[in-house]
């Protein structure tokens, strides 16, 4: 569970930026998507993977984007609070290959839906906010996969990650159950 509720979200949002009074705030966030890759190589947009009360566990950062002033800021990691597990996730090359294809023999499909969490910026006006974007390559730091999946089987390949520990710094800590 995340630093932040719903409620808190909701009054940081309604009030904007007290330093300027701008309206417009940036959301930072790690939160789930699906990851189309063929080869190992990304072929096109994450399917977002996450619910609201996922979206605000992931929250670490809110500022103003007029005056960039933070609203916001946590340096715990997003998912389980482990002290510094923002920085870790932020800057660490996983150690979780991602397949570059399907290893069953009778398949050999090349393309993999790969589950992972990823940092995400959000805009966020008035009554919606835009779409999550994320500018995290799968081979960059601060792209943590979960699990990967053969789009041609559906077989589940490589190791998965252990549902025990947090998947960003790798702590036992307070996790919502992942789809």
């Amino acid at each position: 569970m995340g630093l932040l509720d719903e409620a808190g979200l909701d009054r940081m949002t309604a009030a904007g930026c007290g330093a300027c009074g701008e309206r417009k705030l940036i959301i930072r966030t790690y939160v789930e998507g699906f990851f189309p890759l063929v080869g190992g190589e990304p072929v096109g947009a994450p399917r977002w993977a996450y619910d609201g009360e996922k979206f605000i566990d992931g929250v670490y950062a809110i500022e103003c984007a007029g005056c960039a002033a933070k609203l916001f800021s946590a340096d715990v990691c997003p998912r389980c609070h482990a002290e510094g597990g923002l920085s870790g996730a932020l800057t660490a090359l996983d150690a979780w290959p991602i397949p570059d294809g399907c290893d069953d023999a009778d398949c050999g499909g090349e393309e993999v839906r790969c589950l992972a969490f990823v940092p995400a910026r959000v805009t966020y006006e008035g009554k919606r906010a835009d779409k999550a974007r994320s500018q995290v390559d799968p081979r960059e730091a601060g792209f943590h996969p979960v699990r990967a999946e053969c789009t041609s089987c559906r077989r589940v390949i490589g190791p998965t990650v252990d549902g025990g520990s947090c998947p960003l710094c790798t702590h036992p800590g307070p996790l919502r159950p992942r789809p």
